[in-house]
This record gives C-alpha cells, sequence and structure tokens, in this order.
C-alpha cells in the first residue's frame, strides 16, 4: 500500500509538470507563429513519446482466454458521446434543437444497455461486481465531481487575465505556471501522506483546500486583487494535486490487481466525463463577461463542487498503513 501510493504520487506529479511546460511555452508560441502551432508541437511531442514508449515501456502479461467486450464498448462510446454532446452543445444551441435531443435520448439508451451487456458478459468492459464497491465508486466519483470544478476554473482563467487584467498570452502562460507547479509538489506530498493519515482524510482535506481556493480567486477576481487571484490559483491546484495518488489508489486497491487496468480506465473516463461537464457549463456562463461578480459566482459554483466532492470522499475508505490492499 506504502509503495503503492508513493509511486501514485510520483506519477502524479510528473503528469502535472507537464501541463507547466506547456503553459510556458504556449504564451510565446501563439504571439510569435499563431495558436495553430500548438496542435503541430502537440502532435510532434505525441509521436516522440510514442517512439519512446516502443523502446522504455516494458510489456505486462498477457492472459489468456480473455477477449475484448466489443458492443459494450460500443453502448458506452454511444451512452458517454451522447452525454458530453448534449451538455457541450446543449447551452450554446438551445435544448430543443434537433441534435441536441437526439444526443439526450441517446445517452441513457446507449448506457442503459451497456449495463445490460455487461450483466451477461464473459469479460465485461466494466465488471458490474465493481460497480456495487462503494470503495471503488465513492473515490472516483469524488474525483470526477472536483474535476468539473478545478477544469471547469482553469480554462476560465485565461480569458479572465485577459479581461481583468488585459494581459497577452505569455504573461498568462506565466503567471498560471504556479498552478501545475504546486499540483505537482502536492501530488507528491499527498503520496507520502496517505500512509500515515488515511485515503478519507487527506482526500477530505484536499477538497476542502480547493474549496477555499475557490473563494480566494473569486474575490481576487472580482476586486481585481491579483495577488489574492494567483494565490487562490495556486491553492487550487495544490488541493487537487494533494488527492490524486490516494484516489488513483483507493479506486486501484479496490479493483484488485487482476482488474487495476479497468480500475484505471474506468477512473480516468470519469475524470474526463467531470471536466467535460464543468468546462462546458462555467465557460458558457462565462459567455463574453467582464463582469467581476460573474467571475466570483461561478468561481463559487466550482467551490460547491468541491463541497459536494468532500461529503462524497467522507465515504472512502482507509486501507491500514502497511496492509496489502489486496
Amino acid at each position: 500500500h506504502r509503495e503503492r501510493t508513493r509511486a501514485l504520487g510520483i506519477w502524479a506529479a510528473v503528469v502535472a509538470l507537464s501541463p507547466a511546460v506547456g503553459v510556458v511555452t504556449g504564451g510565446p508560441l501563439i504571439e510569435w507563429l499563431g495558436w495553430r502551432i500548438l496542435f503541430v508541437v502537440q502532435g510532434a511531442t505525441v509521436g516522440l513519446a510514442l517512439l519512446a514508449a516502443l523502446f522504455v515501456a516494458p510489456e505486462t502479461p498477457r492472459r489468456t482466454g480473455i477477449r475484448f467486450d466489443v458492443p459494450g464498448a460500443v453502448t458506452l462510446g454511444v451512452g458517454v458521446s451522447g452525454l458530453l454532446l448534449a451538455v457541450n452543445r446543449g447551452i450554446s444551441w438551445g435544448w430543443t434543437n434537433p441534435l441536441v435531443l437526439v444526443a439526450a435520448a441517446l445517452a441513457p439508451v446507449g448506457l442503459g444497455l451497456f449495463m445490460a451487456i455487461e450483466h451477461r458478459s464473459d469479460a465485461p468492459l466494466l465488471p458490474p461486481a465493481l460497480l456495487r464497491r462503494p470503495s471503488f465508486t465513492r473515490p472516483m466519483t469524488a474525483q470526477a465531481v472536483l474535476q468539473s470544478g478545478y477544469m471547469g476554473a482553469l480554462v476560465m482563467a485565461p480569458f479572465l487575465l485577459e479581461r481583468r487584467w488585459g494581459f497577452r498570452p505569455t504573461v498568462i502562460g506565466l503567471v498560471m505556471l504556479p498552478r501545475p507547479l504546486s499540483f505537482a509538489f502536492c501530488a507528491r506530498l499527498g503520496g507520502h501522506h496517505d500512509p500515515k493519515h488515511g485515503a478519507r482524510r487527506v482526500a477530505v482535506t484536499g477538497m476542502l483546500v480547493f474549496v477555499v481556493a475557490m473563494g480566494l480567486a473569486g474575490v481576487g477576481a472580482q476586486q481585481r486583487w491579483l495577488p489574492m487571484f494567483l494565490g487562490g490559483a495556486m491553492l487550487a491546484g495544490a488541493g487537487s494535486g494533494y488527492i490524486r495518488p490516494t484516489v488513483a489508489n483507493s479506486v486501484t486497491a479496490a479493483a484488485g490487481d487482476a482488474d487495476i487496468g479497468i480500475a484505471g480506465g474506468s477512473m480516468n473516463m470519469l475524470q474526463q466525463i467531470g471536466a467535460a461537464v464543468g468546462i462546458t457549463v462555467l465557460t458558457a456562463l462565462m459567455a463574453d463577461s467582464l463582469s467581476g461578480t460573474r467571475f466570483l459566482l461561478l468561481h463559487l459554483a466550482a467551490a460547491g463542487a468541491g463541497l459536494v466532492a468532500a461529503w462524497l470522499a467522507l465515504g472512502i475508505e482507509d486501507t491500514p498503513a502497511g496492509s496489502d490492499p489486496d
């Protein structure tokens, strides 16, 4: 348990440091060559990472008698895509738009068929038994709810900095840098604290830190107090990073080593859904506004998501220090 949590802390820290590089380099590239260059740089970077992975990443053992759940994958894709399309386009196109209505109808149908298929499948994409374990579903649901507030506020921040302070892309990139750096540092810290203090305490603490951070950032945005806004943004990164290894460890420990890949995939999918919903809702509500009061209210909405996440995290089960999670 201790080694896995610390390893996940290192992983989360590395994941957080890569956006820091992008934030610093992206602004000058946009001002120098335009926004299209970002896609070229990202594509080239991913290509290099793929080549490196072919030579560096070790192969994992293969399990015999396992087949890919194609019907489950298709119905899950239809359900999740319908949900995201309905949320993403419903606010801008209107909830009576025919495409939005079709997407909204497909979401429950696809997800319902997915669950029916999983109950009958010999090799389910997401074993129903895992969904009946609160120790599996509670942590990643809490993380997804927090992610909606965190990513919504993160995507909103560049627009806020431009509209409230008139910053250009290069300056925006530099002043946003403390957020991913604090995320990386506190992810390592959370990886050390989890075995000592327990998953529930670490998760709830990090989420409440995020709530406070959103309050500070919102007041800073409303009053145009840049140090307070940047301090809140940095604290938001700290709170979100602090819980990341704990949540990942709780979910994978609940699934067991045999289903660790399923656990990781489920957690990432739910996080992305939460992020997509948060980004869509907050940016749509932000619109073209220059109002400091609106930015305050949007940050308070993100803080509300953090409070809901903290309440969900109260149900996370602690794994005793030094015990085998399996």
